[in-house]
């Protein structure tokens, strides 16, 4: 649009006016830029507004490059920022783009992230498919914010606090393939209140910006329609793509691919790196399209965009590259970490992929051509493939190779597991395979390792204090595997153990109590009363009693776990020490201090020779005794053992952290034991500011 030099600065002034311009120069040349872009003026400034990776935003979290061949979107791009900036309205509300998979939704996010990069203090990009990912995205937030605590669902709360209490100046948060809105006490949601305190954060300086399939979102923000690119854009975008094409036959791709951007950006890939020409082009996707549409498959997909991806693959001449893609097609839209394979795992792969697993050049050159045709996008985390990719490809699959695929994917994944899911230093990678694990139909496996895998990420989000999602996890497993395995299998006892487990973390002890009763009797029963299994299930037990206030039961039967464990383990054994621990913290509810001391002081010193003194189970063991010391009258050991702890455990764990916190509330009741009030105020006052 073409404006006068008085046109121009009257623009200028109502924007001030507006208040929309509060942010100085940037923000008026971005604003600017997009709401005027024919204008010589205002569209010569585009390079200012659309900053490059080397400035803006001070905390930068979008995981994807910008794309270089994004053409069109101008009116969805300015209706956002026309919202976002507040012009013409006295409030900022979330914004949801929202249509059919593969429409382009979060390309329009990332572009916008790009181009509005300078108006902004943080940028970040949250996932938000698989439960648990929302939370943990924001617990990494909160790590970049300086706001993080040892857990992470309580990182992720912080995060949105400092986000709505505007500690941190202005920002953009996208929420990248939401599900449905967040509904109020909704149980079956358990993000639902952290997705509920991120869109109420927004306004002023702060914007959310959501992409979903669902349209209901439209109930909860303003919602932008994203649709089909408009044809002289999807021409444009394969011309930008393969430069070979008239506009004629450009016109004539975009027309039988319905232009979708996902196909049309793939479309021209092709036609670019194969130099067919667009007659046999057109000819071979209809083709394909008559042959998907015979079989009903994918429900709901755009057929002619099946047709292009497979397409693409049938002309891929190594075999191995293919079944890169059937291999990469079982696994979920979340980045795949690109070390799945390896040489390690050569074996266990289809023989056409054993060679490029023995060699990351071969495979990185694979994952490469993948990319350039436009299958696969590569990621800061691994490849990614879309929703759409996959179930083609899924489908695509000769029968007789789908299981081999299956297989495959799951070997890799268990080959993948770092072993223990209690170690903080190994949650990361289980972060990554979860969600691969659920949409590869893990927990069907009949491989002992593959759902021993699947067993273990609840365990996992349980020790990472994501209760909610470990309890979802950890019930739907258990029921699957009671249908499949029966309830005498070690996994299906397994599987309620971790149930059990996380019952007992959100303090449904009763609930908790029953399942573990049930396992240890089926344990003892079949696999014998000193099996590791059985030792472990009685102590889960006995904890729990003594959470009931049982503390006679729990202490016989810590007193016989840690006999067994003694005999067979050893003294230093980290179970043994853990089973003498337990029993000396029941002795202390009994009242037998010293009984529980000699245990604890023998527990500490064994702890620290083997563990470490910094390790979480030495300075628990360190708080344990220092309580006994109290309880004994000997106040000033205690204190300077408490001390000592508060100190590690705030270093550590960090100062919100529950066991820090826990540490702190102790030492408050120490020292005000001593007379130290002005001290034990001081410690209080701590925690509860914490809490």
């Amino acid at each position: 649009m073409g404006l006068t030099a008085r046109q121009f600065w009257g623009e200028v002034s109502r924007l001030f006016a507006a208040g929309v311009l509060v942010d100085g120069r940037s923000s008026l040349l971005s604003v600017a830029a997009t709401l005027y872009s024919g204008n010589a003026v205002f569209g010569g400034t585009a390079s200012d507004g659309q900053s490059s990776a080397a400035g803006g935003a001070s905390v930068w979290g979008v995981p994807w490059p910008r794309n270089p061949n994004f053409v069109g979107r101008s009116v969805e791009l300015a209706r956002l920022r026309e919202r976002l900036a507040g012009v013409g309205s006295a409030s900022v509300l979330p914004q949801a783009l929202h249509g059919l998979g593969g429409v382009g939704k979060t390309q329009l996010a990332v572009e916008y992230a790009h181009r509005h990069r300078d108006g902004y203090e943080v940028v970040w990009w949250l996932a938000a498919e698989q439960p648990g990912d929302l939370t943990a995205g924001l617990g990494e937030l909160a790590g970049r914010l300086g706001v993080a605590a040892g857990e992470v669902a309580e990182s992720a709360r912080r995060a949105v606090a400092a986000l709505a209490a505007r500690r941190v100046g202005r920002w953009l948060v996208v929420v990248d393939n939401a599900g449905a809105p967040p509904r109020g006490g909704d149980s079956a949601d358990p993000e639902g209140p952290l997705l509920s305190g991120l869109l109420a954060a927004a306004g002023g300086g702060g914007h959310v910006l959501v992409t979903s399939r669902d349209p209901a979102w439209s109930g909860v923000a303003e919602a932008v329609a994203v649709d089909m690119l408009p044809r002289p854009d999807a021409v444009a975008l394969l011309r930008r793509r393969a430069g070979r094409l008239s506009e004629a036959q450009a016109d004539r791709v975009a027309e039988l691919l319905g232009d979708l951007p996902l196909a049309v950006e793939q479309a021209g890939a092709w036609l670019d790196r194969s130099g067919m020409s667009v007659e046999t082009y057109c000819a071979l996707v209809e083709q394909r399209a008559r042959e998907i549409l015979a079989e009903g498959k994918p429900a709901g997909y755009p057929v002619p965009v099946a047709a292009t991806w497979t397409l693409a693959v049938d002309r891929l001449e190594d075999p191995a590259a293919v079944w890169l893609l059937w291999l990469w097609a079982r696994c979920g839209p979340e980045p795949i970490p690109t070390d799945l394979i390896g040489p390690r795992v050569a074996d266990r792969l289809p023989g056409p992929l054993r060679a490029a697993a023995s060699d990351p050049l071969v495979l990185g050159r694979l994952t490469q051509t993948l990319a350039s045709l436009g299958l696969v996008r590569l990621h800061t985390d691994g490849v990614v493939l879309h929703r759409l990719v996959q179930a083609v490809l899924r489908d695509h699959t000769p029968p007789a190779d789908r299981d081999v695929a299956r297989q495959a994917v799951h070997g890799l994944l268990a080959a993948a597991d770092p072993g223990a899911p209690d170690r903080p230093d190994c949650w990361p990678r289980y972060a990554q395979l979860r969600p691969h694990v659920a949409a590869s139909g893990m927990v069907d496996s009949h491989d002992t390792d593959c759902r021993r895998l699947v067993w273990r990420l609840a365990w996992y989000l349980n020790a990472a204090g994501d209760y909610a999602t470990s309890l979802t996890l950890a019930r739907d497993t258990r029921t699957h595997w009671l249908r499949i395995l029966g309830e005498d299998h070690p996994d299906s006892m397994m599987s309620a153990a971790n149930l059990a487990a996380t019952l007992q973390s959100l303090g449904d002890y009763p609930a908790a109590h029953r399942l573990q009763g049930d396992v240890l009797a089926r344990r003892r029963r079949i696999l014998g009363e000193d099996h590791p299994d059985s030792m472990m299930s009685a102590a889960n037990l006995a904890a729990t009693l003594r959470s009931l206030g049982d503390y006679p039961a729990a202490r016989q039967l810590q007193e016989d776990v840690l006999g067994r464990r003694r005999r067979i383990l050893g003294e230093d054994h980290p179970d043994s020490m853990m089973s003498a621990a337990n029993l000396a913290t029941t002795l202390q509810s009994l009242g037998d201090y010293r009984t529980a001391r000699q245990l604890q002081e023998d527990v500490l010193a064994r702890r620290r020779r083997v563990l470490g003194e910094d390790h979480p189970d030495s300075m628990m063991a360190s708080a344990n005794l220092a309580v006994t010391l109290r309880s004994l009258g000997e106040y000033l050991a205690a204190r300077q053992l408490q001390e000592d702890v508060l100190g590690r455990r705030r270093r550590v764990l960090g100062e919100s952290h529950p066991d820090s916190m826990t540490s702190a509330a102790s030492l408050a009741h120490t020292v005000w034991s001593l007379g130290d009030y002005a001290a034990a105020r001081q410690l209080e006052g701590d925690v509860l500011a914490w809490r």
